[in-house]
């Protein structure tokens, strides 16, 4: 059987810049993730699209999925990318403050938190940490929410990472702030929600929009 966990796509490098903006008027969602959120084309490891890692094109990543739900509801919406895997990999050293400026100014009313699965594979053994994931993750949270007035959704990672440690960071920092959790289910454990450098198919981007989106949807206009 396949190992559904297995991730060798290098974490460092999948785009240029961290922000991606795509308007600034209306109902504004940030898409906070990393490769399967946003990953440019890196030809030498056989990716060639510049979308959500590995839908067969950008439009039927999960990003655009969901918000192509949302502008049904609200057409006057608009969206942005914050592509994390930098901060997964240096989460105890990285300024955040000065690295996401813009997404910070974007002001978002609808926040969604989807990564983790670039945070070093020891990190639940490590037992003098300099930082633990989930205090770097509620600073992100809190900086990205500084206009204090947005919905904010946090989810599983698509990997079971650190023996489900960070999930449970995620899961507290959700619960502190009585913000949304989203678990996904079997949506990371079946063959055939995996494409691709084991990232989510077509149809796993589907599902994971439309969880996404059912649990968004109460809170658009």
């Amino acid at each position: 059987m396949k190992d559904l966990q297995v991730n060798n796509i290098p974490s460092e490098n999948q785009n240029a810049k961290s922000y991606f903006e795509h308007g600034n008027k209306g109902l504004k969602i940030l898409f906070v993730g990393n490769s399967i959120t946003k990953h440019a084309p890196k030809p030498q490891v056989g990716w060639t699209n510049d979308c959500g890692m590995a839908a067969s094109c950008l439009e039927k990543d999960y990003v655009h999925v969901t918000f192509n739900k949302i502008q049904e509801i609200q057409p006057d919406s608009s969206f942005a990318i914050l592509q994390v895997a930098d901060f997964e990999r240096n989460f105890e050293t990285m300024d955040i403050e000065k690295e996401y400026k813009k997404a910070v100014d974007y002001k978002p009313d609808i926040i969604l938190m989807f990564f983790g699965a670039n945070v070093r594979k020891t990190y639940a053994e490590e037992t003098d940490r300099p930082m633990d994931f989930g205090v770097a993750y509620e600073k992100l949270r809190n900086l990205l929410n500084s206009h204090g007035t947005a919905k904010i959704f946090h989810c599983e990672g698509f990997y079971i990472r650190n023996l489900g440690l960070l999930d449970k960071e995620k899961r507290q920092v959700a619960e502190k702030y009585n913000d949304t959790f989203i678990e996904l289910g079997d949506i990371r454990t079946r063959e055939d929600t995996h494409g691709r450098f084991n990232h989510p198919s077509d149809k796993g981007m589907q599902e994971l929009a439309d969880l996404f989106f059912s649990h968004i949807k109460p809170y658009i206009k």
